[in-house]
């Protein structure tokens, strides 16, 4: 037998499924995926040390599935881990919380149509039939960087951020990039923070409206965390993006200048959530400025630029097949 003969069959995509304590819904979770998926494609489950049988019943119902168990609760980071050991071109990254359409990974991996293509979003739909605005669009306001949902539309179309459960990568510019980033420990937010720094680093995200998949949403971090703790890792994050990836000189002095009024506002109302996540982010801006270098070596485009296509109107012109090109003014 020759040496290329013993070579594995290459594989098309992984899809990395990250679970915590969830066995019945992880279990129809991937028997929507293991429908979906072709002959060329693995499926990795990622636990974040479940104290359940998740792992036992999955081993039983679906032998085929790669199994990767991490000895403490890494979050939504433990994605991280299954896309170590990947060995797709492309990697889709999903909570355990959803169910997939038949056609699911077909659709996302017809998007990949040009190398710029960094990540395909699905379509994703609530519990009761409405969208859950996949779709986004980005602005800037009040010195920090936010995110529109917009109506689903029947065509592929441009997206300001890949939603962190629900989006396929291609594999080596998610590795280059260095995917989610740890410094937005614990969760939330990452994903945009990941998705600004792909389309300043040259690179697009697109919308699959075929590509449907069904979210029950919040059934592990709101188990885990109080509500007050999750929208401190919000605050936190959204100050950790603008620290460790925006270099506009007017958009920082905007963004220092809204922070006095800002933290007076959450001091007035007793918002506890703004308050504590600022203090945690100062606690890793050494962190986010000793990541900017690497973020202005890959830079591409300017923050600018990046709104303007990643703005309402330059996401439904692409809607249209029309394109808009990125501007440098304010």
């Amino acid at each position: 037998m020759s040496g290329l003969d013993r070579l594995e069959p290459e594989v098309r995509c992984s899809v990395v499924v990250l679970n915590f304590q969830l066995r019945d819904v992880l279990l129809d979770c991937l028997a929507s995926l293991v429908r979906s998926v072709g002959p060329d494609d693995e499926i990795i489950l990622v636990d974040n040390a479940s104290t359940d049988d998740s792992v036992a019943a999955v081993r039983a119902a679906f032998p085929e599935v790669r199994i990767i168990e991490n000895a403490t609760n890494r979050y939504i980071f433990g994605l991280n881990d299954g896309l170590a050991v990947a060995r797709g071109r492309y990697v889709a990254f999903c909570n355990n919380d959803m169910t997939v359409e038949d056609g699911f990974v077909e659709a996302m991996l017809a998007c990949f149509d040009a190398d710029d293509v960094f990540a395909v979003c699905a379509r994703i739909v609530q519990p009761d039939g409405r969208d859950q605005g996949s779709r986004t669009a980005g602005f800037w306001k009040h010195g920090l960087v936010f995110y529109e949902p917009l109506p689903h539309a029947d065509s592929v179309t441009s997206c300001f951020f890949a939603v962190g459960g629900q989006s396929l990568f291609r594999r080596d510019l998610l590795v280059a990039l260095g995917s989610i980033d740890e410094l937005l420990w614990p969760m939330y937010h990452e994903d945009i923070e990941l998705s600004f720094r792909a389309w300043k680093a040259g690179l697009r995200i697109l919308y699959a409206p075929e590509a449907v998949c069904h979210h029950l949403g919040s059934r592990t971090s709101a188990r885990v965390f109080t509500r007050v703790e999750l929208r401190s890792f919000v605050r936190q994050n959204e100050l950790l993006t603008v620290w460790k990836n925006v270099d506009d000189p007017v958009m920082l002095l905007q963004h220092v200048a809204w922070l006095g009024p800002r933290l007076l506002l959450a001091l007035l109302r007793g918002d506890q959530a703004t308050l504590v996540g600022f203090g945690r982010a100062l606690r890793r801006l050494p962190g986010a400025v000793r990541a900017r270098p690497g973020v202005q070596r890959s830079a591409r485009r300017s923050d600018r630029q990046v709104l303007s296509l990643v703005g309402r109107t330059a996401i439904e012109a692409s809607a249209q097949g029309r394109t808009v090109r990125p501007s440098d003014r304010g």
